[in-house]
């Protein structure tokens, strides 16, 4: 037996879906408006994930350009059957205003296969909008069905949702068909925000021993998160609920992982039962800002009675568990590109709202080094050149070495710790007005631009390194060029503001660190990146 840590997959790994695929298990996790949409990693040992899929990785597929921040991918559902394997997905284009969230959305959801699971994925076909978090149910009676939020802006009622429907999805026609048929309602858990109201989502449907079961997220996303199983003998219920519910939750306890709550239910090495779900880690002291995000976990189940339970008892999910398995868990983050000796972009480094591509991202251009071309400004929700990995430890460094010769301060490149477009911690080269090249910074704190030139003094025509580090909770740049020492360049932030709990009025994703180039004169100014690196720090 080998015992495992919760989290499972650490740094922003939301609204986990696992399924047994045709040899291994996968689990896909939400990427908001990150590029390429969905990650799918793959377990043969139930003990190690490995990123292995970005299934949505064309415009075709998922066109993010202009979304808000925490909007596109919502809470993806992966399925395994008929040889497929099935992937659902919401992509939320509008769902907040600057201040508060929004009655009015738009959410639009549709469904893409593929018979392997790095690929081909299928173009994707529209399913239902108004609505978030579908899942596709498979019935062993060979019909499918789509599990979905209905959500009622009008404000008429209590809350503001009227409730899970069921309907059937038609793999001929490419569409669902019949009626809908309103199945549940919700277990009347209140959230700690936005209005108090009742939330009810990520609807999973699976079969068995002759019971439909319903599993559900509920209390939303913030520390009343909870996952609800509900049950019928018929599909169209009524639902009775588990005598535990919720029957996983963190709420009103003080433990490690918090906001635990949103998975499934799947069936793993030796015949045992596990259900994936997400939790935070909040930093004490600092309004509990979690910034690595919410993160993945699992929890091993009994079945008592015909309901699932936690292994372990009562509600509360435990911090480890053990898996049938002689493997052991690798909690080193650390990883290493060296752009010279790669022919792809590694999968841990995402784009922002627009695909990874040749004309603003190139490997060949110029051998050794993946030269970026400067887009828009780090502010723009349209085109802008970053490439960015998860945070995934509370202590780290990020580091990279590259060549850049701009010709105005429009032009930009160097290393970016960021939230979203409202919070952002930005080093960088750039041409002071009396033309040499210097090292300036700027930041986003909330909304609140600020900005400090001519930090340092660059030599022309030289490479140069830069670099994050993240200790206690503090955030520190680091410079060098032609081969010197690192210095520190006197700039310590705050990490925990690169955090849901600090976005305004509330975010879903988690800290990045990456690298960017910016030409807001239009010229497309490129920088040539020699290498990039994650280290894990100890704790």
């Amino acid at each position: 037996m080998s015992t495992i840590q919760n989290p499972v997959l650490r740094g922003f790994n939301p609204d986990p879906c696992v399924c047994r695929g045709k040899d291994a298990w996968y689990m896909a996790v939400s990427t908001f408006e990150w590029y390429p949409g969905v990650l799918i990693y793959e377990s043969k040992d139930f003990v190690n994930w490995e990123l292995k899929a970005n299934p949505l990785d064309r415009l075709s597929q998922l066109n993010l350009i202009g979304e808000q921040p925490s909007g596109g991918v919502w809470a993806p559902a992966l399925s395994y059957h008929d040889g497929l394997y099935w992937l659902v997905y919401t992509d939320t284009k509008a769902w907040k205003g600057e201040q508060k969230i929004s009655p009015l959305r738009d959410m639009h959801n549709y469904v893409v296969t593929a018979p392997d699971i790095t690929g081909p994925w299928s173009e994707p076909v529209h399913l239902v909008s108004g609505g978030y978090d579908p899942s596709l149910f498979h019935d062993d009676e060979g019909k499918k069905w789509l599990a979905y939020i209905r959500r009622d802006f009008r404000g008429i009622y209590e809350d503001l949702f009227a409730g899970i429907i069921v309907r059937e999805y038609s793999v001929e026609e490419q569409r669902l068909v019949g009626e809908e048929h309103v199945i549940y309602k919700g277990a009347n858990l209140r959230t700690d925000y936005f209005m108090k109201c009742q939330i009810y989502e990520a609807p999973h449907l699976m079969k068995k021993d002759g019971w439909y079961y319903l599993i559900t997220a509920e209390g939303g996303t913030g520390y009343t998160h909870a996952t609800c199983v509900s049950r019928s003998r018929n599909l169209f219920g009524p639902y009775e609920f588990h005598p535990d519910t919720p029957m996983l939750t963190s709420r009103d306890v003080e433990k490690r992982i918090q906001r635990t709550g949103h998975g499934n239910l799947v069936e793993g090495p030796g015949g045992q039962w596990y259900m994936p779900y997400l939790g935070s880690r909040p930093i004490e002291g600092q309004s509990k800002r979690s910034p690595l995000g919410r993160e993945s976990c699992i929890a091993p189940i009994e079945w008592r009675d015909g309901w699932p339970c936690l292994a372990i008892g009562g509600v509360v999910p435990g911090e480890s568990f053990e898996v049938e398995s002689s493997a052991e868990q690798n909690l080193d983050s650390s990883w290493a590109v060296d752009f010279g000796q790669c022919s792809v972009i590694p999968l841990e480094l995402q784009s922002l709202r627009t695909p990874k591509s040749e004309d603003w991202c190139d490997l060949r251009e110029r051998p050794g080094f993946l030269r970026i071309r400067g887009r828009e400004s780090p502010t723009s929700r349209f085109y802008q050149s970053l490439l960015a990995c998860r945070v995934r430890d509370f202590a780290f460094e990020m580091e990279t070495a590259f060549e850049f010769s701009p010709s105005s301060y429009l032009q930009m490149a160097g290393v970016m710790a960021r939230y979203d477009e409202n919070t952002f911690y930005y080093l960088f080269v750039t041409r002071d007005d009396d033309g040499s090249k210097i090292l300036s910074y700027m930041e986003m704190d909330g909304g609140n631009f600020a900005y400090s030139n001519r930090l340092a003094a660059l030599p022309e025509h030289s490479e140069i390194g830069l670099r994050i580090r993240v200790i206690d909770s503090k955030l520190c740049f680091f410079y060098h060029s032609i081969a010197g020492d690192w210095t520190d360049i006197g700039l310590e932030r705050d990490f925990t503001k690169l955090s849901d709990e600090y976005a305004t009025p509330i975010g879903f994703t988690g800290a990045f660190a990456g690298i960017t180039v910016n030409d807001m004169s239009g010229f497309a100014q490129a920088a040539d990146f020699r290498s990039f690196a994650y280290t894990q720090l100890s704790e």
